[in-house]
Parts: C-alpha cells; sequence; structure tokens
C-alpha cells in the first residue's frame, strides 16, 4: 500500500501544478517572509500565505515553520530546505531562457572571462594565433580579480586558478603551475641573495600576494616554506598587496623578495629583469592550484565554442 501511495504521488508531482504556490513558496524563503515576497509578487501576504498552505496541502508536506513572535518567523522546514535550491535555480533557468528572447544573437562573438593576470600574462599573448585560424570570430576578453556570474555576464568560456572546484561549472585542466623566489638581479646583489641560504631571510624585505589571503593552497610564503622544508623569520615583514601584477612589479624593481608563479613571469625570466637567486630545482614547488578552463554546466555550447576550448587546451 505505501509503495503504490509512492508511485501514486510521484506521478502526481510529473504533472507540475500550483505553480503560483511554487512561485510564492520560493520568494518567501528568499525574504525569510510572506510579507517579503508580497511585495515582489505584487500581492498581499495574506495571498501569499494562502497560496503556500494551498501548495503544502498538495505536496502534503509541511514546508514552512511558522513562528508567531521572534526574529525569525518563517523557516524552511528539512523538507522546504531540501526542496528550495532547485525549485530557485528552476525559476533562474527559466529566467534566463526569457532573456535570451529579448537578447540579440551573437554567434560570431565568443565572450571569455579571466583574471587580469592571466589574461595580460597568458592568453592575449596567444589570442591572436587563434584569430589568424578564425578571423571571422570576435573575441571579447573580460578581466576580474573576483569571481563573477557567468550567466548574468553571458560568459562562454573561463580560465580559473584554484583547486577545480566551482559550484554550477564544468572544469577541465589547463596547466600546472610552480613557484619560487624571485627578485631583481640589483636586489639580490645589494642583499648578497646568491650567497645567503633561502632560510636565512631575517631582514629581507619579502613581498606578499594577498590575493587570495584566506584560501587554503594559494601560492604563500608559507605554503613555499611548507614545501621546500625551509624555515622562515618567526615575524613575516613586508608590504601586502592583493594584487600579483603589482607585486611582480615592485620585485622587478628591486622593492623586495616575491614568490614567482611560473606561468605569470615567463618574459620577465626570459629578460633577465627577474630571477631566482637561488638553486630553482631545489627551492620551487609544484603548487597545489592549476588553472582551469571553466564553463556553465547548464550552458549549451555551439561548435565555435568547442573550437576555442579545443584551441585553449592544445595551446596550454
Amino acid at each position: 500500500m505505501e509503495a503504490s501511495k509512492k508511485r501514486a504521488k510521484k506521478m502526481r508531482l510529473n504533472r507540475i501544478a500550483h505553480l503560483n504556490g511554487i512561485r510564492a513558496f520560493e520568494a518567501a524563503a528568499r525574504h525569510h517572509s510572506f510579507a517579503g515576497a508580497a511585495q515582489e509578487l505584487n500581492v498581499t501576504p495574506a495571498a501569499v500565505g494562502q497560496q503556500v498552505r494551498q501548495l503544502e496541502e498538495w505536496l502534503n508536506v509541511r514546508l514552512f515553520n511558522r513562528a508567531t513572535s521572534g526574529a525569525s518567523r518563517l523557516t524552511l522546514t528539512d523538507e522546504g530546505e531540501r526542496a528550495f535550491p532547485d525549485i530557485h535555480r528552476g525559476f533562474d533557468l527559466i529566467g534566463r531562457g526569457l532573456n535570451h528572447l529579448f537578447d540579440e544573437p551573437q554567434d560570431d562573438v565568443i565572450k571569455v572571462s579571466a583574471s587580469p593576470s592571466i589574461a595580460s600574462k597568458w592568453l592575449l599573448t596567444r589570442i591572436n594565433q587563434y584569430q589568424m585560424q578564425h578571423g571571422d570570430i570576435d573575441i571579447l576578453v573580460e578581466t576580474n580579480v573576483s569571481l563573477v556570474d557567468y550567466a548574468d555576464q553571458s560568459i562562454d568560456v573561463g580560465i580559473r586558478y584554484g583547486l577545480g572546484q566551482w559550484e554550477g561549472m564544468c572544469a577541465q585542466h589547463l596547466m600546472f603551475e610552480d613557484v619560487f623566489p624571485v627578485c631583481s638581479p640589483d636586489f639580490a646583489e645589494k642583499h648578497g641573495l646568491s650567497d645567503v641560504p633561502p632560510d636565512l631571510l631575517n631582514g629581507i624585505p619579502l613581498l606578499h600576494d594577498h590575493s587570495v589571503p584566506s584560501s587554503s593552497g594559494y601560492p604563500s610564503w608559507q605554503e613555499w616554506s611548507d614545501s621546500v622544508d625551509v624555515a622562515l623569520p618567526k615575524k613575516l615583514h613586508g608590504l601586502k598587496i592583493n594584487d600579483f601584477a603589482s607585486v611582480t612589479e615592485l620585485a622587478r624593481r628591486g622593492n623586495g623578495l616575491a614568490l614567482g608563479r611560473s606561468r605569470l613571469i615567463e618574459d620577465e625570466l626570459k629578460s633577465g629583469e627577474l630571477i631566482c637567486p637561488f638553486d630553482v630545482k631545489k627551492y620551487q614547488y609544484r603548487s597545489r592550484f592549476c588553472y582551469f578552463m571553466v564553463w556553465r554546466l547548464d550552458e549549451v555550447q555551439s561548435e565555435q565554442i568547442d573550437v576555442f576550448r579545443n584551441w585553449l587546451l592544445s595551446s596550454a
């Protein structure tokens, strides 16, 4: 009997009904109140409450805990908590689909997102190779230090630096990266770094990249110390900057010893503007953070985007 009830309920839920109630539930769950949902939906709080109650009766499931007093008068039940993320995502997808009806198609444009560092130091130096082969396709590169919403900004492909796990995104590995100390030749000579073992860095001005200060695995002096088994001074003084390009520029100008990321300092190493004052093979480590090519899980990729992704992989 219980199994037949479950089958009947599943068959019933395959027919989407009570859409107004579902919309009221989603809005109330976001606002944590019927009043907030009512303002958004342009109805009365009583109407929102009634729609939610009708939905609960249809489902035979209680979605909200309703309190008469306290700061949180409306909270989700366990069942409501389980249902809300997918329902919220569903309305978000409907909104995106409707927006596509008003957007002009741009089949000849591929929108790429990357951090300023990887864009300027790696991607843009190679992008002309792709454009020579595919002159009919325009590439729009958008740079941003923080993570962006690929759906809201219509990003087709991105390059991200991290551990390869981002909610709602597919990630394909592009490149590893090695990390080692770098400075200008004059700085190394001034501080006698070629004659100083790297475990005696007391008094050496250090430059710190704080782009992602709270993320475990992001290149830092402590990560370097742990990886190459070198003791650091008890107190790590130095300039802290939340931009790797600025850290590199200061090191190039002789303002301190920085941690170089191999993929981003290729030009400076080739020109001799930056050097590793120590035995690089001994005092470098392979970062846990890598570069990944990413795209949305729900994105329908065109043939042109597939071609670009394959080119990006071959370039890496």
